[in-house]
C-alpha cells in the first residue's frame, strides 16, 4: 500500500556494556575459545559494528541511533566506525573516580525526549502516528539505571527491544518483560560468534614498541616459512595453552614473537611450546635468541593492544582470528602443519595444500587441528 510506513528501529548503544560484558565473555569459553586461565577478560575479542547493527536491524529500516561512550580508553576509532552506520556519538570524559554519570544521563535523556516526541506529534499528524505505530527503539544496555527512561518509552506504547550480554544485566529488566509484552529482552550471548571475533595481533598501526623480553617467546628457523597457513597455524595451536597472548612478525618477517602479559614463569611456557611446535619450528626465550642471533636489544614491533577497539583496523567486515601476514588462510580441517611441512633442503614446488575458498560474508572459518567440526 502506498500510505504503509516501514518498519523502523531507533538504536541506543550503551558503548561500555557492550566492552567490558563482551571481554568476560569472551575470556569464560566459548565455541570458538576455551577458558582464558590467566584473566577473567579477553582484551583481543572485537565486535563488527556492521554485522552487530545488521543482526539487530534485521529487514527494518534504521532511525536516528545515538552510541553513548567515555574516555579513557581513547577509543576514537570505534566512535568513527559508528558514525559510519549513521549512529550520532555522545562520548564524555570520566569522572576522577571512573563513574560514568554524564553516560547514563545522556542516554537517559536521549530515551525518554524521543519518545515523548514521537508520542506528542503522533497526537495531531497522522503521519506521525503510523511512524510511531511502525517503530521500536533497541537498547543495548543491561545497566539498572536505563530501566526508568525505559519504563517511560513503554508507557508511550511503544515497543522497546533490550539487548545485553547475560553476565551484565539487571534481572528487573525480565521481571519487566514478564508483566509488559511490549518489552522483550534478548542476551548478545546468542549471536557472539555472527558480531564477534578474535584478534591475536596488535592493533595501532603506525605505533611501535619494543617487546618486553621477560614476556617473550620467540618462534624462528621454521621448517617451512613459506607455507601459507603459518600464522593462523601458530595462532591455533597457542590457544590451546588458554593464556593470553599477542603475535607480533619480527622486521625481517622470519619470525614469531609471542607475548604472554601475564605469565609470570616465562620459562615454562618455552618448555611447553619446545612440544608443541617440535618438528614445525626452533621455540627459545628471548636471551637465547638474542644470544643466538646476535640481537642486543629487542626487535620493534608493533604495541600490544591495550585499549582494544571494538572493529576491525579498517572499518571492514573483520576475520575470526587475527589477519594473517600475506593474507594467510585458516588451517584446512584435518590438516596438520607437521604433516605437509617439507624438510630444509627439499624442493619448495614438491608439497600441495589445497585451501578452501572464503565464502563466509567477510569472516573466516576457522578449524581447529583434528577437530571434526567447523569453528567460527
Amino acid at each position: 500500500m502506498a500510505n504503509e510506513t516501514p518498519e523502523t528501529c531507533m538504536f541506543f548503544v550503551d558503548d561500555s556494556n557492550i566492552w567490558v560484558e563482551a571481554q568476560k565473555f569472551a575470556a569464560s569459553g566459548n565455541s570458538r575459545m576455551p577458558k582464558l586461565e590467566d584473566g577473567d577478560q579477553d582484551p583481543r575479542l572485537r565486535i563488527n559494528i556492521g554485522k552487530l547493527v545488521d543482526v539487530l536491524r534485521k529487514s527494518r529500516n534504521q532511525g536516528e541511533s545515538f552510541l553513548y561512550g567515555s574516555r579513557p580508553p581513547p577509543n576514537d576509532g570505534v566512535w568513527d566506525a559508528f558514525k559510519g552506520f549513521n549512529f550520532k556519538t555522545k562520548i564524555y570524559d570520566r569522572a576522577h573516580c571512573g563513574k560514568e554519570k554524564e553516560v547514563d544521563n545522556s542516554m537517559a535523556t536521549d530515551l525518554s525526549q524521543k519518545a515523548t516526541e514521537l508520542s506528542i506529534r503522533a497526537e495531531y499528524e497522522p503521519s506521525f502516528q503510523r511512524q510511531k505505530a511502525s517503530t521500536t527503539f533497541i537498547a543495548i544496555t543491561g545497566d539498572r539505571d536505563m530501566l526508568p527512561p525505559i519504563q517511560r518509552v513503554l508507557e508511550y506504547k511503544i515497543p522497546v527491544e533490550l539487548w545485553a550480554w547475560e553476565s551484565g544485566i539487571s534481572t528487573e529488566y525480565l521481571r519487566q518483560s514478564h508483566r509488559n509484552s511490549l518489552l522483550s529482552v534478548h542476551f548478545l550471548n546468542t549471536i557472539f560468534d555472527k558480531i564477534s571475533f578474535t584478534k591475536f595481533t596488535s592493533t595501532h598501526k603506525g605505533k611501535s614498541k619494543r617487546v618486553d623480553p621477560a614476556q617473550t617467546v620467540v618462534l624462528c628457523q621454521f621448517v617451512n616459512p613459506d607455507w601459507g597457513n603459518l600464522e593462523s597455524f601458530v595462532a591455533e595451536e597457542l590457544v590451546e595453552e588458554c593464556r593470553l597472548f599477542y603475535t607480533s612478525w619480527s622486521e625481517t618477517g622470519e619470525e614469531i614473537f609471542v607475548e604472554f602479559p601475564r605469565v609470570k614463569n616465562i620459562g615454562v611456557m618455552v618448555n611447553k611450546l619446545q612440544r608443541r611446535f617440535e618438528g614445525v619450528s626452533t621455540v627459545v626465550s628471548w636471551p637465547e635468541y638474542a644470544n643466538r642471533f646476535n640481537k642486543h636489544s629487542p626487535a620493534v614491533v608493533k604495541t600490544s593492544n591495550k585499549y582494544a577497539l571494538l572493529m576491525d583496523d579498517d572499518g571492514e567486515y573483520p576475520t575470526t582470528r587475527g589477519t594473517a601476514k600475506g593474507g594467510h588462510q585458516p588451517v584446512e580441517p584435518n590438516t596438520d602443519l607437521r604433516s605437509v611441512v617439507k624438510p630444509q633442503g627439499a624442493n619448495k614446488g614438491s608439497e600441495t595444500v589445497e585451501e578452501k575458498p572464503n565464502d563466509n560474508d567477510g569472516f573466516e572459518t576457522v578449524f581447529r587441528r583434528n577437530a571434526l567440526q567447523e569453528k567460527r
